[in-house]
């Protein structure tokens, strides 16, 4: 019977959590010791999946985001912490690590949007140069019907060839997106005057929202311990509603 300690040696054989950013926080952030045949596999580890977990007789927790981020100076009894020690949850984290992993967020994000092409993994993201150029209103449009969802977004040039696919936050990283030599941003937030700058250097941004850019992965975290671990249940949380948009 697998634990917390065996899913996560496997996750770590295939998404090393040595590979995640300093400022990150991966890992093994909990643990009850216990067997598990179920788990469920999150974005955040709210209190509404703390329930689920519970519901579903789920010994562990697989989220993207971090249940620990910072230092914990204070606990009460009814935090999620405490909650899930009460009721023997294990969690594992895995964040950055994730992010770099082959066919971790940055990739899923690329296939909900139906960006084909010649794919690059970065340190952080995914170039993709595409099969053929295309006009950018029409490329926008056709993110749109895919993902079916409102996005935000500013063109820099008529066309796009050359994709940066960042999932979750793509702040911060024009250096990056310049050296890959990309005309064309997707990723799930950008700041506003990443936007304006990238606009003024020719390369368009298109955001789908924080959440929305990274929950399509949840079954990603789901399939590969399914497919590993015969013993073990993997189900998906998705939790809607978390975020709104007009």
């Amino acid at each position: 019977m697998a634990n917390a300690k065996d899913i996560y040696n496997y996750l770590n054989d295939i998404m090393p959590f040595d590979t995640q950013e300093k400022w990150d926080n991966s890992g093994l952030l909990v643990n009850c010791g216990n067997s598990c045949k179920k788990v469920l596999c999150c974005l955040d580890v709210t209190k509404a999946a703390v329930d689920k977990a519970i519901a579903e007789n789920c010994q562990l927790i697989v989220s993207h985001h971090p249940v620990i981020f910072s230092a914990i100076k204070s606990l009460d009894c009814d935090s999620i912490l405490v909650k899930l020690i009460q009721n023997n949850i294990s969690v594992i984290s895995a964040h950055t690590n994730f992010d770099k992993y082959q066919f971790g967020t940055s990739y899923r994000l690329a296939q909900f949007c139906g960006v084909k092409g010649n794919g690059e993994l970065l340190e952080l993201g995914l170039a993709v140069a595409l099969e053929e150029a295309e006009v950018f209103n029409s490329f926008v449009e056709k993110i749109k019907h895919n993902v079916k969802i409102p996005l935000q977004y500013t063109k820099g040039k008529e066309c796009v060839n050359r994709v940066f696919v960042i999932a979750g936050s793509g702040k911060g990283m024009t250096e990056e997106i310049m050296a890959a030599g990309c005309d064309c941003v997707i990723t799930g937030e950008s700041s506003y005057h990443d936007m304006l700058d990238l606009k003024e250097l020719g390369i368009s941004c298109i955001c789908l929202g924080h959440d929305e850019s990274e929950k399509i992965s949840v079954d990603t975290l789901a399939k590969l311990i399914n497919d590993k671990f015969g013993s073990v249940k993997a189900i998906s949380y998705i939790e809607e509603g978390l975020v709104k948009y007009i």
